[in-house]
């Protein structure tokens, strides 16, 4: 596979997961304020990132500099969501639903782990930490069970009210 497209295809992938869980967790959202908005806007920010890190490492796959590059960029989105989450947590605390969906330590501790690895070891192979970023983003592939079935619960609820 040609680094160009691997690169992309890691950055999509990303940013479908990202996605993906966003679209999960905001099913359960009843209550957002400012900083909320603003948490929301950081990961956006970092979000936007990607076609730029994305050519940087397509251009300079084998480069320290141009991996680390991509590997902080992930780390940052991973960040970003984090304190997303937590300000979701701050602004609707009462919401039992909305802290299932979004606590999931070992999904964070893999993933930050993973990555960190991959930071080691791209010190003497450059290409790790874009290994490590696609098995850590292996991580979130997986389906939350939970998220899903507060998810139908809710649906089901609202559904039985309407009619």
């Amino acid at each position: 596979m040609h680094k160009e497209y691997l690169t992309y295809a890691v950055s999509f992938f990303v940013l479908a997961i990202t996605w993906h869980n966003l679209h999960n967790t905001f099913q359960v959202v009843n209550k957002i304020n400012e900083r909320v908005l603003w948490a929301n806007t950081l990961l956006l920010f970092a979000i936007s990132f990607f076609p730029y890190v994305t050519t940087f490492v397509s251009n300079n796959f084998f480069t320290r500099v141009a991996e680390y590059f991509f590997g902080i960029t992930f780390l940052l989105i991973s960040i970003m969501y984090v304190v997303l989450c937590y300000t979701l947590y701050l602004a609707d605390k009462q919401n039992e639903a909305l802290y299932t969906v979004i606590y999931r330590p070992w999904k964070f501790t893999i993933y930050s782990l993973i990555q960190i690895l991959g930071f080691i070891v791209g010190y003497f192979y450059a290409p790790a930490v874009i290994i490590s970023t696609i098995l850590a983003t292996l991580v979130w592939i997986v389906p939350e069970k939970r998220a899903e079935q507060i998810i139908k619960k809710q649906n089901k609820e609202k559904n039985e009210r309407i009619t």
